[in-house]
């Protein structure tokens, strides 16, 4: 019986070395590769400036999904060279939700040369989550070949290029990746060369952070649902009072994220929709608001519209670009939002997957009283 046991801690290392072990990914037959229109492709394999590579012309090969891996702690590795938009999607539950961290080669050397954003329902929110958290700078160039290191364990994403100890990103995801998901390769407005892609399976991360609440940041709101977007003048007007007859609201806080991303919450987002929230005052008093948003918003206090921007704005969105004052009354007050987002900038949507929606919709708010 002695001897049996002396074999497993030799099974266990042999089980732990096969676990961690490095696979090859993306490689023919084990990936599905979609186009822009949402139709299964043929795989591409090319050969560019020498090294054997998946090609993604982000038009008839747009993504690439990796089939047979759920990944949740892992480390993945790769050679890109790409002309505008090459990034890897994990913890992916489809090709229209998951978690996506890109290279804009083109922008190389500039703090807008490495982004990460959560991807809901197909809406690549890239206005609200960017610098100096969320975008960074990293040496990559058009076209050219350099090497990405991409880490994640637990609500930690770690990115390293071109062999530097340091990684150029070091960030907490905005989520919480319980289940982990697929791998996916995602190419935008040009070509994209992947080479050399490995994936080592992680060990769990040993310590836990608790969400934090943002202080004076206003996340605890009420949403309707979506109504078509609309060409009058007063068409905020009829869907505010379409949503307060309708009567209809369900509450939303995510405690991990200041942005109020409106496209998590609406499996193919593409409308206008009435947000509220409550604010209490002890006394009357003058606060203050500072916001910013993306598309067109109203804001309304008690019934009074204090803010309307019908141009549609689409640029990135930081906390504290607009501030207006609250006449805040003693007790309740009802803060409203009317949101539509940037879908009218490409005239009937962004176009992803074969359908056309919003890509940004929402905005972010912070009391000050």
């Amino acid at each position: 019986m002695k001897i049996r046991y002396t074999y497993f801690p030799i099974i266990f290392l042999l089980v732990t070395m096969a676990t961690n072990a490095q696979q090859r990914l993306f490689e023919p037959g084990q990936c599905t590769l979609y186009s822009e229109d949402n139709e299964k492709v043929a795989y591409t394999d090319t050969i560019f400036k020498g090294q054997k590579a998946l090609k993604l012309d982000s038009k008839k090969h747009s993504i690439a999904l990796m089939e047979g891996i759920e990944a949740k702690n892992f480390r993945v590795e790769m050679d890109i060279a790409g002309k505008v938009m090459s990034g890897l999607g994990f913890h992916a539950q489809d090709g229209l939700n998951y978690q996506f961290i890109y290279f804009r080669p083109g922008m190389g050397g500039t703090r807008e040369a490495i982004q990460y954003i959560p991807i809901f329902n197909g809406a690549l929110s890239w206005v609200f989550y960017n610098y100096p958290v969320y975008e960074t700078t990293a040496d990559v160039r058009s076209l050219e070949w350099f090497h990405a290191v991409f880490e994640v364990r637990g609500k930690r994403l770690k990115v390293f290029v071109n062999g530097e100890s340091e990684p150029k990103m070091n960030i907490t995801l905005l989520e919480n990746p319980k289940l982990g998901g697929k791998l996916l390769l995602r190419s935008m407005f040009g070509p994209s060369y992947f080479a050399n892609i490995t994936y080592q399976q992680l060990p769990e991360e040993d310590t836990k952070t608790p969400v934090q609440p943002k202080a004076d940041f206003l996340t605890d709101w009420k949403i309707s649902k979506q109504f078509p977007r609309g060409t009058t003048d007063d068409y905020f007007k009829e869907v505010l009072t379409q949503a307060n007859k309708a009567n209809q609201w369900r509450n939303i806080n995510e405690l991990e994220d200041t942005y109020i991303n409106l496209s998590r919450y609406f499996d193919h987002p593409q409308g206008v929709l009435v947000a509220k929230t409550t604010i209490n005052a002890k006394n009357t008093t003058q606060g203050k608001l500072h916001f910013d948003f993306v598309g067109r918003i109203k804001i309304l206090l008690n019934g009074k519209a204090l803010f309307d921007y019908h141009k549609i704005k689409f640029e990135r969105v930081f906390d504290g670009t607009f501030s207006i004052g609250l006449p805040l009354q003693k007790g309740d007050n009802e803060l409203t939002v009317i949101a539509e987002g940037d879908a009218s900038f490409f005239g009937k949507g962004f176009k992803y997957l074969g359908r056309s929606q919003h890509t940004n919709w929402g905005f972010i708010g912070r009391l000050e009283k």
